[in-house]
């Protein structure tokens, strides 16, 4: 077989003459094509022009919660809801929803039409319920999806659910949210090889741990061909407006279903921007109005730093609390090192290794507490979710006990006397050292493997001390193993430091000044 290319590309472009003005258009398309990213997912989102990414949401009933519409409208889609509608005839049960679900089904079968989809664009379902249920085995079938035009589909708390055994056709991107210790399962019987009769079996939901939102096996079948996920809720949890709504929940489930429909999608979101201007604003340029910019203004966004149970919900408190009590607090010694960034489809993580010198009050962090002129060092982890590529809400953890002991109102060794009573010699906790770990490493390039700081666990260095036995030396007081709980050149947690700054932390990583 021969293919001759120039009249292959004469057809293509069939107005290439010598006049054309598209000459070479053809070498340009495949130039542009041929950079780094050509096989990347996503490679054509930035310059290839696309409409609005099309979402159908459907549930039984002609009303749904405007909240979750909202929601996905926020992040960017085209959303239309349609139900799953009651059959009024007065007729048995069994053939009413006989009649409800081929109704529905038939609405399945146009939404494609309904989209009014242009040239590769796809569209995707997020159903709750009953109508989830029915999604889930209509879309089993490859025929239902011929074209592959349904890229994704969400099924929350559905009633039943297609052989778990078997993959969804066409590369179709499922996921499943579970309530309950059962669920009906969707199977036929077999006739030499001949596909029989529906029915549906109900089989136990098996969870992998009893977490909120473990993945699961389906009675004797084992992990299902397709995500599903279990959560210690009611059906309607996922939905706003309903009692057995369950905030927990609903925030673990949308944000697998928002990674789903994003990766179905093609679509590149850029959560580290906002997440990086609001530190700025925080930390460096200390801007209240550029602070506040990084906040939704569609949801009540609230800020909460745990250990001191500090921060503010609701623009007007989050603006409060930033100008009276943060931006202006922050000493010019402070200094953060961004340690490790986990990002996902709606949050980031950030862990920090924070350093700066008590010299005025700090009510985020030492509220009440006058400057004492001590140095700390800390580790701090933040997560920051995002909605519609805002801040929603940021939570804020660190080793509040560390902070005192390094401040001089914690001392390890003053033990409440029911405690000593009990044989507790020491308070199990660390100064600066824990924050200098996440500069320093964790290896030791002196020996083959690294060393543990495990000086608190009892026997740990029994083995230790048994060889220093052996060879002649000293062992210590038994009372004393675990006691030693020395700071950086010899100098205890808690002590003095004499405005002392860890050299390394400087060098060891990027860090900006406050």
């Amino acid at each position: 077989m021969e293919v001759n290319f120039p009249n292959l590309i004469n057809t293509a472009f069939r107005t290439r003459d010598s006049e054309d003005t598209t000459r070479g258009r053809n070498a340009i398309i495949l130039s542009q094509n041929s950079g780094p990213n050509h096989n990347e997912q996503g490679f054509l989102s930035s310059n290839f022009p696309r409409s609005t990414r099309k979402l159908f949401i459907t549930s039984d009933g002609e009303e749904f919660d405007e909240g979750t519409l909202r929601m996905w409208r926020d992040e960017g889609f085209e959303v239309r809801y349609f139900g799953l509608l009651e059959d009024e005839d007065d007729d048995a049960a069994d053939n009413r929803k006989e009649r409800e679900e081929e109704a529905y089904r038939n609405t399945l079968a146009g939404l494609k039409d309904v989209a009014n989809l242009g040239p590769c664009e796809t569209y995707g379902i997020i159903a709750f319920g009953r109508a989830a249920g029915i999604c889930l085995e209509y879309f089993h079938h490859m025929e239902n999806n011929p074209e592959f035009k349904l890229a994704c589909l969400v099924a929350y708390y559905p009633t039943r659910i297609p052989d778990p055994r078997a993959v969804f056709p066409g590369g179709l991107r499922v996921v499943v949210h579970l309530t309950g210790d059962e669920i009906g399962v969707v199977s036929h019987s077999q006739i030499v090889g001949i596909q029989g009769k529906r029915k549906v079996v109900r089989r136990s939901v098996e969870r992998g741990g009893a977490v909120t939102g473990a993945s699961v096996n389906i009675g004797r079948s084992g992990r299902p061909a397709y995500p599903c996920y279990w959560y210690a809720a009611e059906p309607g949890f996922a939905e706003g407006d309903l009692d057995e709504y369950d905030k927990v929940a609903a925030e673990v489930a949308w944000s697998r279903s928002l990674d789903l429909v994003r990766t179905a999608f093609r679509m590149d979101v850029d959560l580290e921007g906002v997440v990086e201007k609001n530190l700025e604003g925080k930390f460096f340029t200390r801007d209240l109005a550029q602070t506040m910019s990084t906040y939704t203004t569609h949801k009540s966004p609230h800020t909460t730093y745990f250990p001191t149970l500090s921060g503010g919900i609701g623009s007007q408190e989050l603006q409060q609390f930033y100008a009276d009590y943060f931006l202006s607090t922050n000493p010019e010694s402070t200094k953060l090192t961004l340690i490790s960034r986990t990002i996902g489809a709606d949050r980031v993580v950030d862990e920090l290794h924070v350093s700066f010198k008590h010299t005025q009050p700090m009510p985020w962090i030492l509220p009440g507490v006058p400057p004492t002129d001590k140095r700390v060092e800390v580790a701090i982890v933040s997560i920051v979710t995002l909605r519609g590529g805002k801040l929603y809400h940021e939570h804020v953890y660190w080793d509040q006990a560390s902070v005192l002991m390094q401040v001089g109102l914690l001392d390890p060794k003053l033990i409440p006397q029911k405690a000593k009573d009990k044989g507790v010699k020491k308070l199990p906790v660390v100064g600066r050292q824990g924050a200098r770990r996440l500069i320093r490493g964790f290896e030791d390039d002196e020996v083959d493997d690294g060393e543990a700081d495990n000086e608190m666990l009892p026997g740990w260095y029994d083995d230790d001390e048994g060889d220093e036995a052996d060879d002649g030396g000293k062992v210590e007081d038994e009372s004393k193993v675990g006691s030693k709980m020395k700071g950086e050149n010899g100098e205890r947690d808690g002590e003095k430091d004499k405005d002392k700054d860890s050299g390394d932390v400087e060098k060891g990583k990027d860090g900006v000044k406050g």
